[in-house]
C-alpha cells in the first residue's frame, strides 16, 4: 500500500515521469517491499514556485516521499529510502545546465487509523 509522492522543480530537462514511477514501483516490487498489483500509488507533480536558497536559478531537485504503514523497522525503512534514491538518481535524466539535488523522505502512515475502501466499477 505505498504511496510515493514525487516533487520535482521545472527547471528539470527532459525528464519523463511516467516512466520514472514505473521505475520506483517496481524496484519496491523487485526488493520485496509491496506486492505487485494495486498496492502502489506513485503521482509526481511539477513545482513551478520554489526558492532554492537565496533564488539559485542553476540548482533543481526532485523530492520523493514514501508513505507506508507502521511496522517496519528504522533499518528496513532506511534500506527502502537508499534503494529508491538510487532509482531517481539512475533514471533522472542528466542535466546540462542545473545541479539536482535528490532527496527521499520515508513517512509513516498509523495503521490503526488508516482508512482505505475499494469501491469496483461493477
Amino acid at each position: 500500500m505505498p504511496h510515493i509522492h514525487l516533487e520535482y522543480s521545472d527547471n528539470i530537462e527532459n525528464l519523463e515521469v511516467k516512466p520514472l514511477l514505473i521505475s520506483l514501483n517496481q524496484a519496491l516490487i523487485q526488493g520485496g517491499y509491496a506486492q505487485a498489483g494495486l498496492d502502489i500509488k506513485s503521482r509526481a507533480i511539477c513545482q513551478t514556485d520554489y526558492v532554492i536558497g537565496d533564488d539559485e536559478q542553476n540548482q533543481a531537485y526532485m523530492h520523493l516521499k514514501l508513505s507506508l504503514l507502521t511496522g517496519r523497522s528504522a533499518e528496513l525503512r532506511k534500506e527502502i529510502a537508499e534503494k529508491l534514491l538510487e532509482v531517481l538518481c539512475e533514471k533522472a535524466p542528466k542535466q546540462s545546465n542545473v545541479t539536482v539535488q535528490f532527496c527521499v523522505e520515508v513517512l509513516e502512515m498509523q495503521r490503526d487509523i488508516y482508512a482505505k475502501k475499494i469501491v469496483s466499477s461493477n
